[in-house]
């Protein structure tokens, strides 16, 4: 059969060679992503320039050593940055404690033992690889780039830590949503030397002009813009492979040909989740917190500037002298000058200028600039972990800046960490990392999906107002059980129990399940009824001596002759 079959292959005709595929659709496609972006890149550029001087890489711009700081006169956004990214970082993703665990919709089989069990074994494995791999530092800088409104992360296997997370600045990629509202294109451009090329996309995958460059030694000394593009795969053929994907990730060096690609390959997940703040429309870019503080940036730097020339016009006056002693004035401390009697040198005008309401309006923006970046609310949440304010103090200070701040949390949630763990969770299961399940857990498994349910500090202060709520019901339960002790059994302690450690993220193995719970009661009442019937019998053989003595005693007297016992007895005629 298998020569049969030769034959016949050997017989095909070779006059038509199979076609390269024609990436000009692609291409086109990336650059009218990359042309749609431009109205946001003045609004971007304007934030660093203002705000933000340390972030961002834009096309134009090839001296990245270079630092935007000309505008900046108060570098109070900055800090605010800082302190936004730190505070989403311990409040989302801290690395010292456990922000996310894998349960199921169904609560009772959640908290099965083995289904518990094997679900905790593969959160542990997700966050030993979090804590080995960069993830902590590349998500940190996420978050910093995040008040420009949106910021990529992707997620690709790696050989030694097994996962490898990469960030993207501000200015170098474009994105597109689907009709969903969420984003599921992605596209970038970026620098790549030629031994760079050569070396992660191999010699004969480069184009003619790369090789040259290689060819001739200036592997170093040349660079080339490479175009990176992922969108969802609408080829698929129902074949294996690479290219069969869910989707599709092209890169090719800018000004090839059309059919002249450096990689085709794909993904199973969706691989460069997208942080983004605040959305308003199916772009796909979002708005941050730079661009709420924009405009109060603006001025705060305008502010800056008037107060320094203000000191500094008091501190050195402009002055007025006659022309015979123009040029031999001398304005240094402790200098001398002479004049004639009728001569004088002294400032133009009085400069006796109050700064106070300058720096107090400076004060006011600045306070509105940590109020767009949420600076105030987090530092309130240190104080909180520092145990200098209690939770229900914070609840009650901050409810209103939760509920600003609430929206970003789930959108976040949803749109980032999700993906972020689901791409995990497939490169390490596709790549055998996670422990055999058996046959009993993996048959109650089958055909259902892992919920993620996060635990963190954040997501447990959005919790917190029901948990004040079942404390302050019970507290009015206990206090009506004073007049009448029947009222407790209106409480549901076990549900109450199971609510309050599901919110504080307790983790399932401490929590018993139902069943456990319910066995563990009888078990109990098995046992307590047990020592009842114990100490009757107990008191029983205690008394079994008294009552036959009483008897004999009894006995005695009856045979004695006494009628009235013979007649209890029924001795008598």
């Amino acid at each position: 059969m298998q020569g049969t079959i030769l034959s016949t292959l050997a017989r095909q005709p070779t006059d038509k060679l199979p076609q390269k595929k024609d990436y000009s659709k692609i291409k086109a496609k990336f650059k009218s992503m990359f042309d749609n972006r431009q109205k946001y890149i003045s609004r971007w550029k304007d934030i660093r320039d203002y705000q933000l001087p340390f972030l961002g890489v834009f096309d134009d711009e090839q001296d990245q050593s270079k630092v935007y700081t000309d505008k900046i006169n108060n570098g109070v956004a900055w800090e605010s940055c800082q302190i936004f990214a730190s505070g989403v970082m311990s409040g989302m993703t801290p690395p010292s404690r456990k922000w996310f665990k894998l349960t199921l919709e169904n609560a009772e089989l959640a908290a099965n033992s083995k289904v518990a069990e094997v679900l905790d074994d593969r959160e542990q494995i997700l966050y030993a690889v979090f804590a080995k791999s960069n993830f902590y530092n590349t998500v940190h800088q996420t978050y910093m780039e995040l008040p420009f409104g949106q910021a990529p992360m992707s997620i690709m296997p790696d050989a030694k830590v097994g996962v490898r997370f990469t960030s993207y600045p501000i200015g170098t990629y474009a994105l597109e949503c689907g009709s969903n509202g969420d984003v599921n294109t992605f596209g970038r451009r970026y620098r790549m030397t030629t031994d760079q090329l050569v070396e992660e996309f191999g010699y004969d995958a480069c184009p003619d002009k790369v090789k040259r460059a290689y060819d001739d030694g200036k592997g170093n000394a040349s660079t080339f813009v490479v175009c990176w593009l992922v969108m969802p795969n609408k080829d698929r053929n129902g074949k294996l492979g690479n290219k069969n994907m869910p989707y599709s990730s092209i890169y090719w060096v800018e000004g090839s040909n059309t059919d002249e690609i450096l990689r085709h390959s794909g993904f199973e997940e969706w691989a460069i989740p997208i942080a983004r703040h605040t959305t308003h429309d199916l772009s796909g870019y979002g708005k941050g917190c730079a661009w709420f503080a924009q405009s109060d940036a603006q001025m705060l730097q305008l502010l800056e500037k008037d107060l320094v020339t203000a000191i500094e016009l008091g501190i050195k006056p402009p002055m007025s002298a006659s022309s015979g002693v123009i040029g031999s004035v001398n304005l240094f401390p402790g200098g001398v000058t002479e004049v004639d009697t009728n001569e004088k040198v002294e400032p133009i005008f009085n400069v006796g200028i109050d700064v106070a309401n300058v720096q107090a309006k400076i004060q006011f923006v600045s306070e509105s600039i940590k109020r767009a970046y949420s600076a105030d609310l987090f530092l309130m949440l240190d104080n909180l972990d520092a145990g200098q304010m209690t939770a229900r103090e914070v609840m009650e200070r901050t409810q209103e800046k939760m509920q600003q701040l609430g929206p970003v949390v789930e959108r976040l949630q949803s749109e980032f960490l999700n993906p972020i763990i689901e791409r995990t969770y497939g490169i390490l299961d596709r790549a055998g990392i996670f422990p055999p399940i058996d046959d009993e857990a993996a048959e109650m498994l089958n055909g259902l999906d892992v919920k993620i349910e996060y635990i963190s500090p954040l997501a447990q202060a959005q919790k917190m107002s029901s948990l004040v709520n079942i404390e302050q019901y019970y507290a009015f339960i206990m206090s009506l059980a004073q007049g009448n002790a029947n009222i407790v059994q209106k409480f549901n302690f076990e549900e109450a129990a199971d609510i309050y450690g599901v919110n504080l993220g307790v983790p399932i193995k401490v929590i018993r399940s139902n069943d456990e719970y319910q066995q563990i009661m009888e078990q109990q009442q098995q046992a307590q009824q047990e020592q009842e019937e114990q100490a009757q019998a107990l008191q029983m053989a205690q008394l079994a001596p008294q009552m036959a003595g009483a008897a004999k005693q009894a006995t005695d007297a009856a045979n004695d002759g006494n009628p009235v016992m013979q007649q209890l007895m029924g001795m008598g005629v």
